[in-house]
């Protein structure tokens, strides 16, 4: 690499300010942060930019700052910062310990040569990476960030192609005459950002799959097609190289035999007991169930808790209508009021084995902390409608204290005919709230593609009439 010249320096260096005070976090050792942090852990350069200090009387945000931002919006971070627009006596190789100039491209590129093996999870650059080795290199997810007033040559068929890089922008310089474009292309970059501490996490999430089925994946589509031999290991070992998250599958054999579960069953339970009493405060009514009903959905909560906690998973797909052997009719159950009872605490629960929609919830949730609801999906075309229903959703949309009304009711798919006797279930209908945006998605880890569809809320009151609870 040649030397640059003091003019070109000085025009790469986006104003000097605060030099002296970016040493603190631009000379961090990665070894040191690795050693007791569990956060994700982003690799951050900052490029140099146009203009330089002698050629305008603006004073930009500086590097310094920005990275300060970052750290407050980001918890969960870990940014190990690479200051490209000063000279810096040296830095800690995340790799062998070797000290190198970070001021330096080949520094940079040498350090990134490691970070996999550190376990870094991205790669975050602010300033256009002419050198596209910023790109190349470390294999991880990287944002590239770019400065609005600086040159934006983004190689958009080559980032396509290393698939992994998104795209954002950055204001320092305060260009934009509209108030809020600064503050919003923040915005974005810091949850750009945070879908890379969902990938952390998912690396580190283990999904218990509770079915009697033959496959950890349950899939409903075209009915003159069926799984290929060995589907289970494929679809696992995409999920491995993809996501990293690991799957422990269960039959209701586990589930019935296990000890612990079948004395909450057949008796009383106090901390259900609980539950099922929190269950009927917070909600606005009852129709249809009985409260015997609702200690018995809280009983399957807590079998739930208990399964995950003996196969040490962090998220579970139950798809199994009893607890005990050879149930009644009236001995079936649902885990509806559990799956939005977990989403209160951040964890994710569905119904039913879908493989592909119990990593999408996670993905939503880990990087927007903000629940899912799994749906069956159907379209009112008079009304260019899309209809989302399922016994299931979350409470706190928000994905905070918040709390969207609801009903307890007795389950559609339930055996016991009637309402209001054993064996009806309880489940809840959910009043969401019109007028607020909506995105339905659903990954696929075989052929890699995310199905996205979006629209607003409406009031169910405003197509249907009274009753329409009862279609579900």
């Amino acid at each position: 690499m040649s030397e640059i010249n003091r003019r070109s320096f000085l025009k790469a260096s986006t104003g000097a300010v605060c030099a002296t005070a970016l040493v603190g976090p631009m000379t961090a050792k990665p070894k040191e942060i690795l050693k007791n942090s569990k956060n994700a852990k982003v690799y951050t350069v900052f490029y140099p930019t146009a203009p330089s200090a002698d050629d305008t009387s603006v004073v930009p945000t500086s590097n310094r700052e920005i990275l300060t931002m970052l750290k407050r919006k980001c918890d969960g971070v870990d940014f190990i910062a690479r200051d490209l627009t000063r000279p810096a006596k040296s830095a800690i190789s995340p790799g062998e310990g070797i000290e190198l100039k970070p001021s330096t491209l080949a520094g940079v590129i040498n350090e990134m040569e490691d970070l996999r093996k550190l376990e870094f999870d991205g790669v975050l650059i602010i300033g256009q990476a002419r050198n596209y080795a910023l790109t190349e290199t470390s294999g991880l997810p990287t944002i590239i960030t770019n400065v609005i007033g600086d040159f934006m040559g983004n190689p958009y068929a080559l980032y396509k192609k290393q698939g992994g890089i998104l795209k954002a922008d950055i204001d320092p310089w305060h260009y934009s005459a509209y108030s809020k474009d600064s503050e919003a292309m923040f915005e974005d970059l810091v949850e750009k950002i945070k879908l890379i501490r969902a990938l952390k996490k998912m690396k580190e999430s283990r999904i218990l799959i509770v079915t009697d089925d033959e496959y950890v994946n349950s899939y409903r589509g075209d009915a003159r097609k069926s799984y290929p031999p060995g589907y289970n290991e494929i679809i696992l070992s995409e999920l491995d190289k993809v996501l990293g998250t690991k799957v422990t599958k269960i039959g209701s054999d586990e589930v019935t035999e296990n000890g612990d579960i079948q004395n909450l069953w057949h008796n009383d339970s106090p901390e259900a007991e609980e539950i099922a009493k929190m269950w009927i405060s917070e909600a606005e009514g009852m129709k249809n169930t009985i409260e015997s009903e609702v200690v018995r959905a809280a009983k399957v909560y807590l079998a739930l808790k208990i399964l995950m906690k003996k196969y040490n998973a962090t998220a579970i797909a139950f798809h199994l209508r009893s607890l005990i052997k050879n149930p009644r009719p009236e001995d079936k159950v649902w885990p509806c009021l559990c799956t939005g009872e977990f989403q209160k605490q951040g964890i994710v629960a569905c119904c039913q084995a879908h493989l592909n929609i119990i990593l999408t919830h996670m993905l939503a949730q880990y990087a927007f902390g903000r629940p899912s609801m799994m749906g069956d999906f159907q379209v009112y075309t008079f009304h260019n409608l899309s209809i989302v229903q399922h016994c299931e959703g979350p409470f706190n949309i928000y994905g905070g204290d918040d709390r969207v009304p609801y009903i307890l009711v007795g389950h559609r798919e339930r055996d016991v005919r009637g309402h209001s006797q054993t064996g009806v279930g309880a489940v809840a209908t959910i009043f969401y709230p019109p007028n607020e945006p909506v995105t339905i998605w659903r990954i696929n880890l075989l052929t890699k593609e995310v199905l996205v569809h979006t629209g607003t809320t409406i009031s169910r009151a405003s197509v249907f009439k009274n009753h329409y609870e009862e279609m579900m």
